[in-house]
């Protein structure tokens, strides 16, 4: 259970890196191939998030609640997470979009490509 908690308080944190990852991407002189990387992974979350929301609610019965930074609260218990302990479980849920179970093909865009410099 406290896997899928963990997974739950991760994505957010996880679409937010992916979305400054984007960002970055721009300027790469093959960016547009990263962007579509990306911008596919981050789709997938969404629809993942969403599907473990109803998950927890519905079927656990888990109501989680963002209070600040590092803390949460989990069935009305307050639970706080150190800054290493969100990484690391950041990291972990970034992992499994990359190259984990969860590692799928994207389709590719049709973009401009940047200016050359």
């Amino acid at each position: 259970m406290n896997d899928l908690i963990n997974k739950y308080i991760s994505y957010p944190l996880a679409v937010t890196v992916f979305k400054q990852d984007l960002e970055r991407f721009k300027s790469f002189e093959v960016g547009n191939l990263y962007m579509d990387m990306v911008e596919s992974i981050i789709e997938r979350m969404h629809k993942d998030y969403y599907e473990l929301k109803s998950d927890l609610i519905s079927k656990h019965h888990i109501d989680i609640k963002r209070l600040g930074a590092g803390k949460y609260q989990i069935n009305k218990e307050v639970v706080e997470f150190t800054s290493d302990e969100l990484k690391k479980m950041t990291e972990e849920l970034m992992s499994e979009y990359l190259h984990g179970d969860k590692a799928t093909s994207f389709e590719r865009k049709e973009r401009m490509w940047p200016p050359t410099r």
